[in-house]
């Protein structure tokens, strides 16, 4: 409705009208809010096309089992994972209407099959993973075993619960760091930097601009996602906040995966910033060791402003990073483990942004908006044009007329294989049809030099063809490089073929991806089929993103939450994960811990008074204040600093004056907790009780910190922990503060992001 209005012939007249009745900040805020609401709109009429059931009480990725495919597999929220075998209508008596023809399911399980009514199943059924997607054929559970998958799915809460928390202490430890906010760069500069850019902004580039803009002016550190596809803008929007911050005399580094997209990134860098005299350098393994001392010491001496390169900046002596204001990531995901342990410690001195290219779903974006900033850029740039998309059995003669035009243009060609095994086939072809063809390789065997090396090569122009596997998925700008041929699509995911065909057309001129698959029916299984169908609509920008929606969203995931997510998606599957992680986004506020002052925590001790005993300090003064001491520590690591200087001061206290001290960090570690009692006098049963009014979630979350050494279980009032028969009174005060130190320990994070 909204694009019809702006498409008819009254638009410009009522256009007009709008804008004169509003000023222009307002006028583009209640359009950005009518573009929203019709992308919402869409959003939620494409889940009705594809199936799923509309929840009026937040996300339901539940799918509507009458356009279940058959032999797909799926999950059932009380039995686990099936496989759909069809529908069928069978005669069912009725008390008070006789035979009736009613429709069931029927779901294969391990030890059975499942006839299921599809009303009763309708907010209960997950596809496991997108209509053909690629994935390993899950082990079916038991339908006489409810037990073995109510444990799997609580598991997999447990780890979304503690990735949301920990994700959300990450933002608020942020908020709490404070440094002067960058002025705004000097207009005519600005004006001139602007200027050199050759095209205009997309929209969504000028709103990532914008709330980067908003970010820098804060007075606390910057972590902002910035997400698009290929070619869609994200390295401008990028260098629009490196002239920011280097403006106002700060340092920025730009990290990329590899040494050639690093050399793309400061050959691109260098042509906008040095003509305003910001000097931007490259290091690189390239780059001989004296240069790269000399260029690290004209950083800190603020002679050079902006430099570009791989992991090498994250391990330099401390003295490097005093003058580093901004941390660029390109493609943070593609850094081993030791590096991004690296970036993280680095990342938590300066301002960060970060670029992918991995999509994230709408939804997840909304979800996540409250604590992970994140722009999206999803607008293709106007020269940008759609992919010319060929879907076809492999063939030689299009794979000849394909090479034939690319080389007649002067421009190279990507030839895609799924496996490494199958490129020694694939160069002989190639060398078949075209015996003078120019030809490398690259595969994910190589070590990382020598695969940055053969890249390098190509973008050089030293081939005509790079025959590869999925290794040049993302990260690489070849503009040269136009057509993509990739051979036996069946055994690609949706995914990985969205984001190989986006290595083409970012030159402005027309790109082509052939797309081929094996002409032997008997390789293409109904999976590769549905595959295949999907692809046929994959021509438009985004629209094959739409199509892989739920393996690109866990993707997604793994990039807002810098963590890989595939092994918990793959026990209860993409539909169900994303759901059970969009509903606890939802509920955060549901986690909170309300803290209780640790003199208002009450103890159970059946009478049992916590004193400094006489046989310890002999006069009641030097007790007296002990004990007012003891009972004035506020924070459980100073009850250490007073044990020892009682130690000090009196010597090794007995047993009793120990239980005082304990108690005290037992009220605090509690308090802390939300803890309001302990009742350490059951006279029923050994067994110590930890009363909260705590919501189940926090309970849970808790009890997970809990060593399984221990025997806990959690309780309506609280959570329960078993002890040993005959355990004296200090016994019991010590084993309740080891539990709670585990605790504490295992959530030090969520303590202090409430």
């Amino acid at each position: 409705m909204v694009r019809d209005k702006f498409n008819d012939g009254g638009a410009i007249s009522a256009w007009d009208t709008f804008r004169t009745s509003m000023d222009s900040s307002e006028a583009d805020e209640q359009v950005d809010d009518m573009l929203e609401s019709a992308a919402e709109v869409e959003e939620k009429n494409r889940r009705v096309r594809d199936g799923y059931v509309e929840d009026a009480f937040g996300v339901n990725n539940a799918i509507d089992p009458f356009k279940l495919v058959t032999g797909e597999y799926v999950v059932h929220r009380k039995y686990g994972i099936g496989q759909f075998l069809g529908m069928k209508v069978l005669a069912v008596e009725s008390a008070n209407e006789g035979t009736q023809n009613k429709p069931f399911l029927f779901l294969k399980y391990q030890d059975a099959t499942a006839k299921i009514s599809p009303e009763a199943s309708r907010r209960l059924l997950y596809r496991f993973c997108s209509p053909g997607g690629l994935v390993k054929p899950p082990k079916l559970n038991k339908l006489n075993d409810k037990s073995t998958w109510d444990l799997r799915e609580r598991k997999t809460e447990a780890t979304i619960r503690r990735l949301v928390v920990n994700q959300m202490v990450v933002y608020l430890q942020r908020l709490q760091c404070v440094r002067e906010p960058y002025p705004l760069p000097d207009p005519e500069r600005a004006k001139q930097f602007d200027a050199s850019f050759p095209f205009t902004l997309t929209p969504d580039q000028t709103s990532a601009i914008q709330e980067i803009t908003e970010d820098l002016q804060q007075d606390a550190p910057m972590d902002r996602l910035v997400i698009g596809d290929v070619g869609f803008g994200k390295t401008e929007v990028a260098m629009r906040a490196m002239f920011h911050v280097a403006s106002s005399g700060g340092g920025v580094f730009m990290m990329a995966p590899t040494t050639v997209l690093a050399k793309q990134h400061a050959a691109n860098l260098a042509v906008r910033f040095r003509p305003l005299g910001i000097n931007v350098e490259l290091v690189t393994r390239h780059i001989q060791a004296a240069k790269q001392n000399t260029i690290f010491d004209d950083f800190r001496d603020g002679k050079v402003q902006i430099i570009v390169g791989t992991h090498k900046l994250v391990n330099l002596e401390q003295e490097y990073y005093k003058q580093l204001r901004l941390l660029v990531i390109d493609e943070e995901q593609r850094f081993g483990v030791k590096h991004k342990d690296q970036i993280s410690a680095l990342k938590a001195e300066v301002d960060v942004l970060t670029l992918s290219a991995t999509p994230i779903p709408r939804t997840l974006h909304m979800a996540m908006s409250g604590f992970r900033d994140a722009s999206l850029v999803q607008t293709p740039p106007p020269e940008r044009r759609p992919i010319n998309t060929v879907l076809a059995p492999q063939n030689d003669d299009d794979i000849r007329k394909a090479i034939e035009y690319e080389i007649s243009r002067n421009g190279q060609i990507y030839y895609i294989v799924p496996r490494i095994n199958m490129m020694r086939d694939a160069c002989d072809r190639l060398l078949r049809l075209f015996p003078n063809l120019q030809i490398m390789t690259a595969h994910g065997q190589m070590d990382g030099e020598a695969i940055d090396d053969a890249m390098e090569s190509f973008s050089n122009g030293s081939a005509d063809v790079l025959i590869a596997t999925t290794i040049v998925e993302s990260g690489l700008d070849i503009p040269n490089c136009n057509t993509i041929i990739i051979e036996n699509v069946q055994f690609f995911g949706l995914a990985s073929l969205y984001q190989l065909r986006g290595r083409v057309g970012r030159a402005g001129r027309q790109a082509y991806a052939y797309m081929f698959y094996s002409a032997d029916e008997s390789e293409l299984t109904t999976g590769a089929q549905e595959r295949l169908a999907a692809l046929e609509e994959c021509c438009g920008l985004g629209e094959g993103f739409r199509l892989s929606e739920r393996d690109m969203g866990i993707r997604g995931v793994g990039t807002m939450f810098g963590e890989k997510q595939s092994g918990d998606v793959d026990s209860v599957g993409a539909d169900l994960y994303l759901e059970l992680l969009y509903k606890q986004l939802q509920r955060i506020d549901n986690l909170r811990i309300k803290t209780i002052d640790a003199d208002d925590v009450r103890v159970g001790a059946a009478g049992y008074e916590f004193g400094i005993t006489p046989f310890y300090i002999a006069t009641t003064e030097a007790s007296d204040e002990v004990k007012a001491t003891i009972d004035s520590i506020t924070a459980h690591e100073q009850v250490h600093d007073v044990l020892a200087l009682m130690r000090d001061t009196f010597g090794e206290p007995d047993e009793f004056s120990l239980s005082c001290v304990f108690a005290r960090e037992m009220r605090i570690l509690a308090g802390d907790l939300g803890i309001q009692g302990i009742l350490l006098d059951s006279p029923t049963a050994p067994i110590i009780d930890l009363i909260t009014d705590a919501s189940i979630m926090v309970k849970e979350l808790l009890v997970e910190g809990i060593s399984d050494a221990y025997d806990v279980e959690i309780i309506d009032t609280g959570i329960r922990l078993k002890t040993m028969t005959d355990m004296t009174m200090h016994g019991k005060v010590m084993y309740t503060v080891k539990i709670l130190r585990q605790i504490t320990g295992s959530i030090p994070s969520f303590v202090k992001y409430l």
